[in-house]
């Protein structure tokens, strides 16, 4: 949900409602852990898709109580930073993954490149 509005495949957003990381709320496993990702495949340009994508958010390693209640836990390694496509890019797809770990934590670097994220 973004800024009180409910999110579902392929509905079309204002930027301004995406300012605030989104809350994330699943009825899950609580045994389960979890891993949340969100990129822009569309950020420099669809001419040059090679280096297009970006990374918004990475939250690793998320305890499934916080995806019971809203995402405030794990390991962000990348901080939610909110959209702000470049003028003339058109429309961008935001494109949010949950993954469910079978039974491990992630080792995941502590930099990640926000461009061309993959």
């Amino acid at each position: 949900m973004f800024n009180g509005v409910q999110v579902e495949p392929g509905n079309e957003l204002p930027v301004h409602h995406l300012k605030n990381a989104p809350r994330v709320t699943l009825n899950v496993d609580p045994e389960s852990t979890f891993s949340i990702v969100m990129i822009d495949p569309d950020n420099l340009s669809r001419k040059n898709p090679s280096v297009a994508e970006w990374l918004h958010w990475l939250v690793a390693n998320i305890p499934a109580s916080n995806i019971l209640e809203g995402i405030n836990g794990g390991q962000h390694q990348q901080p939610y930073g909110s959209p702000a496509p470049q003028p003339r890019t058109g429309d961008h797809r935001y494109i949010i993954v949950l993954f469910e770990h079978q039974g491990r934590r992630l080792q995941v670097p502590n930099t990640i490149p926000e461009l061309n994220f993959r």
